[in-house]
């Protein structure tokens, strides 16, 4: 019985252990916003003039580097290692601002969804995801020309 206590007590401390380990390594990879690249503050600015940076996350996913960052209307902007934006996430119902999305997507919505909002776009070398307010998710090629819809 004793012994089962003392393993029961060691695994216990383990637990808690790992516990905080991951606490603190989730708190290492919060940056000021002051250290994001010059290309994402620019985008800030002139996208979110006047709304305050809530926190900056540094994630690493898969040898490359990606700045996550949390603005206080609860919009969410990730940007790559160079500061190019490659997700911009609207809280639900809210669309991003203007000028985000490219043109040949915003004329394409307008004619096609009658100018619905877009509440989520994603960037990757495969072109564009986008969101719209209603829900429907749409694709789009690196140059903004429709591929479909994502079912």
């Amino acid at each position: 019985m004793k012994k089962e206590f003392k393993l029961f007590a060691l695994l216990l401390v383990t637990l808690i252990s790992v516990c905080f380990w991951s606490c603190e390594e989730d708190d290492n990879n919060r940056i000021p916003a002051a250290q994001l690249p010059s290309d994402a503050k620019t985008f800030l600015s002139t996208y979110f003039p006047s709304i305050k940076v809530t926190s900056v996350e540094l994630n690493r996913d898969n040898g490359v580097f990606e700045f996550d960052v949390y603005l206080a209307n609860g919009y969410e902007v990730s940007f790559n290692a160079d500061g190019e934006w490659t997700d911009v996430d609207a809280p639900a119902g809210q669309s991003i601002p203007d000028g985000i999305a490219p043109q040949a997507i915003t004329d394409y919505i307008a004619a096609n969804y009658n100018g619905a909002g877009i509440n989520d776009i994603s960037l990757d070398s495969r072109g564009y995801e986008v969101e719209l307010v209603s829900g429907v998710d749409l694709l789009f090629a690196p140059d903004g020309s429709f591929l479909g819809v994502d079912r």
